[in-house]
């Protein structure tokens, strides 16, 4: 697909609130070319970023054996399953693996999660496309890794509603990391698939620093404990006829609670977002009050 051939280092159940994905839209704004952001615009904007940004978490640390991420669809609105929960067996290869250092992380193996599908919570989940899983420092035993996602796809059903979402993930993430932090790389595009069925693409260069809550709790090859996640970088979004440049930072802290039961696992912390659109700017603010909970708000600069 066009996204492996882009060079993508160039930009180097829930308790949601039902309204807000009911004004989410991506549909062209009718307003004059200068103006900012509609609040359902704003409102679908959110909804990715906050997919994505709850998809670092996610990714932060992965099921070695598996090869899943912890937190398998970090959806908004959707129930937080570890990835253990998956009743599918992907595809790893080659294999036997080579692991020539002993750390968790093998030197390169691809998993593929064609026909994987299971149910949970009312929600029916699909997963397809694969997820290349390799050891940067293949001589050095250490706790990096890198991933390549290659149109890593999860369609996610609510059954009870009959509205279905998916996420289709390529590019690469790097992390390092240690018992108390870890520092990740993400330059990703995300096109995701509203309820609605509108359409968006995300295409990112992203910094992010987790700190554990607890000294020395983060295990390789362990899910995720609780603790904060700072994001930071530039990034383009396009729907439709429109096209932003934003700006991400954390200005509060997200805090992820391993314990939420529905994504986001954020329980408290704030997005800002800095949407330019031609010659108008406005800013996007993602609160988020509990899990699964986000309020958003928009400014005009």
């Amino acid at each position: 697909m066009r996204r492996t051939s882009r060079k993508l280092w160039r930009l180097a159940v829930g308790t949601i609130t039902i309204a807000l994905f009911a004004a989410c839209s991506t549909s062209p704004s009718t307003s004059p070319q200068n103006s900012v952001l509609t609040q359902p615009e704003a409102n679908a904007v959110a909804e990715v970023v906050t997919t994505d940004a709850a998809s670092l978490a996610g990714g932060a640390t992965l099921d070695i054996a598996s090869g899943l991420p912890f937190d398998v669809l970090p959806m908004p609105g959707a129930p937080a399953l570890p990835g253990s929960s998956v009743s599918c067996t992907p595809t790893r290869s080659p294999s036997p693996v080579t692991n020539s250092d002993g750390d968790p992380v093998p030197d390169s193996v691809r998993v593929d999660f064609s026909g994987c599908t299971f149910s949970r919570d009312g929600y029916t989940v699909a997963l397809s496309g694969s997820i290349d899983l390799v050891d940067p420092t293949p001589t050095v035993t250490d706790r990096a890794f890198r991933t390549r996602s290659n149109d890593f796809t999860r369609t996610v059903t609510n059954s009870t509603a009959g509205t279905t979402r998916s996420v289709v993930e390529n590019g690469v993430r790097s992390i390092v990391g240690t018992p108390d932090q870890i520092q990740l790389a993400d330059t990703m595009e995300t096109d995701y698939t509203f309820a609605t069925k509108a359409t968006a693409s995300h295409v990112r260069k992203w910094l992010a620093t987790f700190t554990a809550d607890q000294a020395g709790s983060i295990q390789i090859g362990s899910p995720l404990p609780s603790g904060n996640l700072s994001v930071s970088g530039s990034s383009t979004w396009t729907s439709g006829t429109n096209n932003y440049l934003l700006a991400v930072t954390t200005s509060v802290p997200l805090h992820y609670n391993a314990s939420c039961s529905v994504e986001p696992r954020f329980d408290s912390g704030a997005l800002t977002i800095a949407v330019t659109k031609g010659t108008a700017s406005t800013t996007v603010t993602i609160q988020f009050t509990a899990c699964g909970q986000y309020t958003v708000t928009r400014t005009m600069a």
